[in-house]
């Protein structure tokens, strides 16, 4: 029943936004969100039912995802202006020094010195952890460089700084490209693609800086939505599959199809989760993930060593299973969908809000990217990232838009002190 709920309210928003004249898009969060939600939430609960205890459960259960996703679609089209200002003078009008910025080659040469340099130190922090040298590094699977890193507890301020730094580098590759410095492009493409083989800890970055030239082509020269869809369906489960091999040392360890099946199953913590709380063995958090532990990611371990555990897909695995150890003592951190991350904080009410949060979220951020063509590629970038976060929170949703947003802006501000010349294609979002 829920799988055919989901499957049917996606189909009738995609019905829904063709009528209202929206260009169909396979890069667009609008078409990302409800293939995910489709296939994840849908599609998984069919092929691998839910243990519902009674007929009753199981009617609860639906209602409270299906009216969280309808909040979703509610905050995705909630009726406000999307007025954007520049509310600060340009840095280089205030600091002379800054003035050297509106330099491209410095401009450039800045951001490749970016990359190089916090993968530089990202790796040394993580050699220093583990007490491994640089061949070791490479030599162990990058799984259990995540487990030991994890456990070691290094903090997230890398992150934050990598996320930050990868957005100015993709803006600035669209402007190369559309300056024809094919070569200084096809150089950044590289160092990007390589820092992320080095330091990623899950498959979807290495895919997106792979795909990173489709996304190009696809906003700049010609719209390419069936081929993406074609990639999407059957590149992308062969790709998931190979790089899942890769992070475990066994290449080819799993069949595509026992991967897939493996990929869509989402459901199951989450319904561990419900069933808790329709116990009464969960203590809801009150909102405490929204106004304490979601800003205490931006505090950096080293001024609090002892700073609470602030994702909620850890904090909750701990809280469930007891332990970020599964049985092979791999770390596994259980995801609970931002149904179960609503549920926690204020139960029925608490995953209708965040669901509507979600969709409140990502409307923002499409009117923000859509209106700056030289940030399509951080659009697609960004695209893929928040349809993923169906199965995560809204937590992660919010915290990577913070960082998207805030990292167009400071490129806007220190390299852009006016709108680029090279800015002659059609909006992102169209």
């Amino acid at each position: 029943m829920l799988g055919l709920g989901v499957m049917l309210m996606v189909i009738a928003h995609q019905v829904w936004l063709q009528a209202r004249g929206w260009r169909f898009n396979a890069m667009s969060p609008y078409f990302l969100v409800d293939f995910l939600t489709f296939t994840l939430i849908g599609l998984g609960s069919l092929v691998e039912p839910l243990p519902h205890r009674s007929l009753h459960e199981e009617i609860l259960f639906s209602v409270f995802v299906l009216s969280g996703l309808a909040a979703y679609y509610l905050g995705l089209h909630f009726p406000y202006a999307a007025v954007h200002k520049r509310w600060l003078v340009p840095a280089a009008a205030r600091i002379p020094l800054l003035r050297l910025f509106s330099l491209f080659s410095i401009q450039t040469l800045l951001l490749l010195l970016s990359i190089t340099g916090v993968v530089a130190f990202l790796l040394v922090q993580r050699m220093s952890a583990l007490g491994l040298s640089f061949a070791d590094m490479l030599s162990l699977s990058v799984l259990q460089i995540h487990a030991q890193v994890a456990t070691e507890g290094l903090g997230a301020l890398p992150v934050i700084i990598v996320y930050i730094i990868t957005v100015m580098v993709l803006i600035h590759l669209y402007r190369l490209l559309q300056m024809h410095h094919y070569a200084v492009a096809f150089g950044f493409y590289v160092v990007l693609t390589v820092s992320y083989l080095l330091i990623a800890s899950t498959r979807i970055p290495v895919l997106l800086c792979l795909s990173a030239p489709l996304a190009y082509y696809h906003y700049t020269i010609r719209r390419i939505n069936r081929l993406l869809l074609v990639a999407l369906l059957v590149g992308a489960p062969v790709a998931i599959t190979l790089l899942q091999g890769l992070r475990s040392n066994a290449l080819f360890a799993w069949t595509v199809s026992d991967r897939l099946v493996a990929e869509i199953i989402v459901m199951k913590s989450f319904h561990t989760l419900w069933q808790r709380y329709v116990d009464g063995s969960v203590h809801l958090e009150w909102g405490a993930n929204y106004y304490y532990y979601s800003p205490l990611t931006f505090v950096p371990k080293a001024l609090w060593a002892e700073k609470p555990q602030t994702s909620f897909e850890t904090r909750w695995t701990m809280n469930l299973f007891g332990s970020l150890l599964d049985e092979d003592g791999q770390i596994s951190v259980h995801t609970f969908t931002p149904w179960g991350e609503g549920l926690v904080q204020f139960g029925w009410l608490g995953g209708v809000v965040n669901l509507f949060l979600y969709g409140l979220i990502l409307s923002y951020a499409i009117r923000f990217l859509g209106n700056r063509p030289h940030a399509c590629m951080v659009y697609y970038f960004y695209a893929v990232l928040a349809a993923t976060f169906v199965r995560t929170s809204v937590q992660a949703l919010a915290f990577t838009t913070l960082l998207y947003l805030v990292a167009v802006w400071l490129y806007e501000a220190i390299f852009m002190k006016r709108p680029s010349s090279e800015e002659v294609i059609a909006q992102c979002a169209s």
